[in-house]
């Protein structure tokens, strides 16, 4: 999946988990602003998010399972989160997008999954461009999980290297 983005981050959720959202609320500002607002979201699993730095366009590419080493060496910035799915899908959008909380996704960034709770790996590394966000590459770790995965994000989760973290 190729997605653009104008915000500082990716956001995901099922449409299923966000009902109780109107179409046009200003989410973000009002439910995803403040790090222990995110931190609740993010540790609740019904909208899900990562800063990826900078605005771009990056390729997600989704897997099974956990990665393995090799994916780990090649992919060295990571991060876990969690998320539980009702109604089959799973929504991929500008973080932005929350500000005008969205009722209807493009196609190309709905992934269609079985309901439950699943374990998200999320790992990257910086194009070879030498700059975030220019054709950067995410993938995207599933593995189901029989319930939600206990997180301790208290904050915006951050996919970006401790050094960069300013």
């Amino acid at each position: 999946m190729k997605l653009s983005i104008d915000g500082p981050g990716i956001a995901l959720f099922s449409p299923g988990m966000t009902e109780g959202i109107g179409k046009g609320d200003d989410f973000l500002g009002e439910e995803f602003v403040q790090p222990e607002d995110i931190g609740r979201h993010v540790r609740a699993g019904d909208v899900t998010a990562f800063c990826t730095g900078s605005p771009g366009d990056y390729l997600l590419e989704c897997r099974e399972g956990y990665p393995d080493e090799d994916a780990c060496r090649e992919y060295p910035v990571g991060l876990r989160l969690g998320l539980e799915v009702r109604g089959g899908e799973v929504w991929v959008t500008d973080l932005f997008w929350l500000s005008w909380f969205p009722k209807e996704c493009p196609p190309e960034q709905v992934l269609r999954m079985a309901d439950g709770f699943y374990h998200l790996t999320v790992l990257t590394r910086k194009p070879d461009s030498g700059r975030w966000g220019e054709n950067q590459r995410i993938l995207l770790y599933w593995n189901p999980l029989p319930e939600m995965p206990k997180l301790a994000w208290q904050g915006a989760p951050l996919l970006l290297p401790e050094e960069e973290w300013g």
